[in-house]
């Protein structure tokens, strides 16, 4: 089942205002149980510090702004975001080690119940708002 974070709750979101999508970020990795050493197209974000050492342009510079937004509602029982800053921008690595980061906590919370070892994190969505802020979105597929 796949799962989109595409309705952002403007009580959580301090961008809010029509959105406009730049760019869509994707993960892929070499696979390291197959004999064929193919490329699955996603990271799961439980094993994402095992993942992340086969993860293809992990340190492309995927998002060239200091400051982007993430958006989460799914699987939280209650829709969030929180911020990221960094000075030279954002790689894939960078990106996927701060959201595993923060879906551990979520799932550490008693309010939420969701398994972080079924979750697979497929892209993210890249959206600019009016006020030129960036905002991601997660496609997670369970």
């Amino acid at each position: 089942m796949r799962q989109r974070n595409s309705d952002m709750n403007a009580a959580t979101n301090d961008n809010a205002g029509p959105k406009n999508l730049i760019s869509i970020v994707t993960f892929n990795v070499i696979a390291t149980q197959t004999v064929d050493g193919g490329v699955i197209p996603w990271v799961n974000i439980g094993r994402a510090n095992e993942e992340i050492l086969n993860l293809i342009d992990a340190d492309e510079i995927v998002i060239p702004e200091h400051e982007i937004t993430v958006a989460v509602d799914y699987p939280l029982a209650e829709p969030t975001s929180f911020h990221l800053f960094s000075s030279i921008g954002f790689s894939r690595k960078l990106v996927l080690i701060e959201i595993r980061e923060r879906f551990l906590s979520f799932s550490a919370s008693e309010q939420n119940q969701f398994d972080i070892y079924g979750l697979d994190l497929v892209s993210l969505d890249v959206y600019k708002t009016n006020l030129g802020k960036i905002e991601l979105t997660l496609e997670i597929d369970n």
